[in-house]
Formats: C-alpha cells, structure tokens, sequence
C-alpha cells in the first residue's frame, strides 16, 4: 500500500502536554509512518500505509482518551 498523507484538526486540543501525549501514542500505531501534533495551530499531520477509515477511529480514540472536549476533523 501506497503511503498517504493527511492533516486533521484537533478542536478543543489545550495544551501542549496534551499534544506531545497524542502525538506520541499515536506513533505507536501500527501503519503509521511518521506524526506530528503542532500545539500552536492544533494540526496534526500523519503519514501512514493503513486503512484511512480505522486510522481516523483510532487517532479520535487516542485524542479523547486525553482531552474528553476534543474533536478531530480532516483539513
């Protein structure tokens, strides 16, 4: 599978604590190819070969577990 780029925005994202936590455990999934969370601009920017559908379910997953007021949405 073809490695896709993507950008969503993390709404309600509060701090960078919280970023640095989602950025990371978001790492560990398994198809993803690199992450990064800016905190200033609440961007998250992924690279990953997985299924776009179970990706997205598991980034929400991942930012709610942390911050319960967050929303993820594509860019």
């Amino acid at each position: 599978m073809a490695t896709i780029k993507k950008q969503f925005v993390l709404e309600g994202l509060c701090c960078g604590n919280c970023a640095a936590k989602i950025q990371n455990d978001i790492r560990l999934l398994d198809g993803i190819k690199h992450a990064e969370v800016n905190a200033d601009t609440a961007i998250l920017s992924v690279e990953f070969d997985t299924d776009a559908e179970t990706l997205i379910k598991e980034i929400t997953r991942i930012a709610v577990s942390h911050d319960e007021d967050i929303a993820v949405k594509e860019a």
